[in-house]
């Protein structure tokens, strides 16, 4: 795991470790004291009903036709973290703050204890902050940028393996208008959800059933069931939700 420190002075920008900060608006230090930032990437609704709504996708279950995710692997190369700092007692002056953790790492999706980066953030007012994942063809070597295996159970009772292999580039971020933190959040911690069911947006079952099947498993991915890959990897690329919390509050970003 890679840490990483930013400084702040009046009229002055400091580097450290891969972390950059701009001034505007004449800004002055911010307060001292720092809460530490750790970020996970997990996925939920592993089990969900088919085919998926556009309504309902955080509660999904399981009826007739289903798809059961026992497997959810991606190589993050970079976390990248942009947000304007203001003062907690005047909103009026500001400083844009871009953090970076660099990787790659392999993550267990479905595992919620993985943290992907430690940053430490000033105290203040974060407005407009945006999260954003990386993950790269080049650090994933042999193995999938983004992989998925799991069961597809049919209403007539046959099940069918799936994996999706992606081994091209993938990005994804999360944002949100507006976080606080004070000298007494000593830890302040953001898990980004990608919400599986949610990438079976708009795939038909009728798609499904006429996939092409390789040694009896549905592969999909960019040589095999293209269009279907298609529809995942563009539900892949859409802004997801992210819960960030500090002590026993939780709010959540879009």
């Amino acid at each position: 795991m890679k840490n990483a420190r930013l400084g702040l002075s009046v009229g002055l920008i400091a580097l450290a470790l891969g972390f950059s900060a701009c001034q505007k608006n004449n800004s002055t230090s911010a307060t001292s004291g720092s809460s530490t930032l750790g970020v996970r990437i997990q996925a939920f609704n592993k089990n969900f009903s088919l085919p998926v709504s556009s309504v309902g996708l955080k509660s999904a279950s399981i009826a007739n036709d289903s798809m059961k995710w026992d497997s959810a692997r991606m190589i993050v190369s970079t976390l990248k973290f942009e947000a304007s700092l203001k003062k907690l007692k005047s909103h009026r002056d500001s400083i844009s703050v871009s953090y970076i953790w660099n990787g790659p790492q392999e993550i267990n999706l479905l595992d919620s204890n993985i943290t992907v980066g430690n940053f430490s953030l000033q105290p203040g007012f974060y407005d407009e902050i945006e999260l954003r994942v990386d993950g790269l063809k080049g650090d994933a070597g042999t193995k999938p940028v983004f992989y998925l295996h799991g069961i597809y159970s049919k209403s007539d009772t046959a099940k069918i393996p799936v994996v999706v292999r992606v081994n091209e580039s993938v990005m994804f971020k999360t944002e949100k208008d507006s976080v606080e933190i004070t000298a007494a959040d000593p830890v302040f911690s953001s898990v980004i959800q990608l919400y599986l069911d949610q990438l079976m947006f708009d795939i038909q079952l009728s798609a499904l059933n006429k996939a092409t099947l390789t040694n009896g498993i549905l592969v999909i991915s960019a040589n095999s069931n293209k269009e279907i890959y298609r529809i995942i990897m563009h539900n892949l690329a859409m802004n997801h939700h992210c819960r960030h919390f500090r002590g026993h509050m939780m709010n959540e970003m879009h």
